[in-house]
């Protein structure tokens, strides 16, 4: 099929099918309102993650009803699934192996061995701690572990440390979760990772309190000022 005989296809699939589609668009534009105007994070991010869902059908929906066969888009799209799903049930799992050799960074406990039993006491699963030689002050989790920049250590205090680490802690321990709305995200052309960081920002200031994540950030921001 050519491109045109495409576009015209999408043409008579919308005529045939557009209150289908309009109910789902209405629906999901009511839910990601919804989501807007709620406060709990995790509310938050039920609501947008049921938004995305509903596109989602609507995308599903709209490729079933069309009658077209040997479509570019569709296999397009296809690819384009398949290839972020792999990307994030597979290479993203597993990251942390490339990350250890590829910034050299080395077990947190041999510097300060209070920030792994600090660590381990939160996740409640295997999660190894790393610094690595950086001046830029920098934390991020990926895979089971952690890694937090000497430029970061140097940056903030005992207890501005406890509020980072708690804040990455709750990626690791919620890394089951996360990648199946995170693969939805990617279907539907869309993010939820602010409503991610939302609820470990709430995290990491029932553990360490408000104040100690709030003098971290803006420690931290002023370096990039």
């Amino acid at each position: 099929m050519n491109l045109l005989s495409e576009l015209n296809c999408y043409g008579t699939c919308f005529t045939l099918s557009a209150p289908f589609i309009a109910l789902l668009v209405v629906i999901s534009i009511a839910l990601l309102s919804a989501s807007l105007m709620l406060r709990r994070p995790k509310q938050k991010l039920i609501t947008f993650v049921s938004s995305q869902a509903v596109v989602f059908l609507s995308v599903a929906l709209t490729f079933y009803l069309m009658d077209c066969s040997y479509m570019l888009t569709l296999y397009l799209y296809l690819g384009y699934a398949i290839t972020s799903t792999v990307l994030i049930f597979g290479v993203l799992r597993y990251y942390d192996r490339i990350m250890v050799r590829r910034l050299d960074a080395k077990p947190m406990g041999s510097i300060m061995k209070w920030a792994q039993e600090f660590v381990d006491n939160l996740v409640q699963v295997q999660a190894k701690l790393y610094y690595f030689d950086s001046a830029i002050p920098r934390a991020f989790a990926s895979g089971k572990s952690i890694f937090v920049s000497i430029g970061l250590l140097e940056l903030l205090n005992d207890e501005e440390l406890k509020a980072v680490l708690a804040h990455e802690a709750w990626h690791i321990f919620n890394n089951s979760q996360t990648p199946y709305p995170k693969q939805l995200a990617f279907m539907t052309f869309s993010s939820s990772e602010s409503e991610f960081e939302n609820m470990a920002d709430r995290f990491a200031a029932e553990i360490a309190g408000r104040g100690a994540l709030t003098s971290a950030r803006s420690k931290v921001d002023k370096v990039f000022i």
